[in-house]
């Protein structure tokens, strides 16, 4: 699906209060969480769509994976040096003719992660298999059955059957009603025939999986964008039913527009709690342990919030928000919220970043045992946040 499907829509609701890290016309809230900027002017394709992180060759360094809905000359992937920069970048590992989402997650059980793309004009994703050594493999094709054109789609095992199965939304057009697919593992890297279920809306984006509740059976949660007269989407969940199928969606306001979402317990109740970006806003939903969402709290961390995710960003325990604010012309900021431990956050805090940021990623890029961030910037551009936040000492008993 285009940025430009993704980003247009009603602006940002006014009144909200973005700190802007190192900008000094503007007041700042105490230093509570800091990053510095290396970045990657010119990237491995152009007009970058997709970036993933992972360990592709076992040498505890993240690596990175990108792709492109403008180029198919293969799926981009580089090694990490450690020090939040990237060796020599390789094409080779398969694609479709538009790849526009890219996940790194061990398909085929063998202990190596592999990269899984969607293919914005093709009913297919694409697996191209890892072998441990930062070596992609052309791969094989999934069929995902008629009008499923895809989008987003996530790694997990549905069935309880101990094989990964592969789980995303479907591009079925503005006007037809929103799919998801579901391909279940069979091992020996194949799958069987895929099933499809409702999405609960319109041009589903975001999925995710999570145990929402506590029946040990992984439910979906999807991000339905909706269409530009309306109706404007809605989050939807869907209930596993421990078998690879799901009870009928159930659907929550979540602005105009959601696109990604995020799967944490943001409160310590030991419930998932859901958060997704629109562009109204970021919408936090919390987990009620039963399966339904409480009525959200919004927040404003600046214009357009397309990508949202969550770690812990300043060691103090708590889970926090990053948020990638898709705004042209400059400025561009990835912010941070920071968790308080209760569901809510702090004033965000805002870094510059270049164009347009597209996907955003957490991984330890530098190996000093703190979240970074990268995203995608401009025509061709990556932008590593290395974090440089003090945490606080560790505790040692007496």
């Amino acid at each position: 699906m285009k940025q430009s499907i993704l980003i247009i829509g009603l602006a940002l609701a006014a009144g909200a209060t973005v700190l802007l890290a190192g900008d000094a016309a503007v007041p700042r809230a105490p230093a509570a969480v800091s990053f510095r900027s290396v970045v990657t002017a010119n990237g491995p394709v152009l007009y970058p769509y997709s970036i993933a992180a992972g360990d592709l060759n076992g040498d505890s360094f993240p690596d990175m994976a990108v792709v492109s809905e403008e180029n198919d000359q293969g799926l981009a992937h580089a090694l990490g040096k450690g020090d939040g920069r990237f060796g020599r970048w390789s094409f080779k590992g398969g694609v479709g003719d538009a790849p526009g989402f890219v996940l790194l997650a061990d398909v085929d059980g063998d202990g190596n992660l592999d990269a899984v793309t969607t293919d914005i004009t093709q009913s297919f994703v694409t697996v191209a298999f890892g072998d441990g050594r930062g070596h992609l493999s052309r791969g094989i094709q999934p069929d995902t059955g008629t009008d499923c054109t895809t989008v987003q789609l996530a790694v997990a095992d549905i069935n309880g059957d101990g094989v990964p199965d592969i789980v995303g939304t479907c591009d079925t057009g503005p006007s037809n009603p929103g799919k998801i697919f579901v391909l279940l593992g069979e091992g020996q890297r194949k799958f069987k025939r895929v099933v499809h279920f409702g999405s609960g809306g319109h041009l589903p984006i975001g999925i995710a999986v999570g145990d929402l509740n506590h029946d040990g059976i992984p439910d979906l949660v999807v991000a339905n964008w909706g269409q530009d007269a309306g109706p404007y989407g809605n989050l939807a969940v869907l209930l596993g039913r421990g078998d690879g199928t799901f009870g009928t969606p159930t659907s929550y306001h979540a602005g105009i527009h959601p696109t990604e979402l995020t799967l944490v317990d943001l409160n310590g109740d030991g419930d998932l709690d859901v958060v997704v970006s629109s562009n109204l806003g970021v919408y936090v939903f919390l987990g009620k342990g039963d399966g339904t969402l409480s009525s959200p709290e919004v927040y404003h961390p600046g214009d357009y919030p397309s990508w949202v995710l969550s770690a812990d960003f300043n060691g103090d325990g708590i889970p926090d928000l990053a948020v990638a604010n898709n705004t042209n012309p400059n400025p561009c900021h990835v912010t941070i919220l920071l968790g308080k431990g209760d569901g809510t956050f702090q004033p965000p805090v805002a870094f510059r970043v270049g164009d347009g940021p597209t996907g955003l990623i957490t991984a330890d890029f530098n190996h000093d045992g703190k979240p970074d961030l990268a995203t995608l910037t401009g025509p061709s551009g990556i932008t590593v946040l290395l974090n440089t936040t003090p945490f606080p000492a560790p505790s040692h008993p007496r």
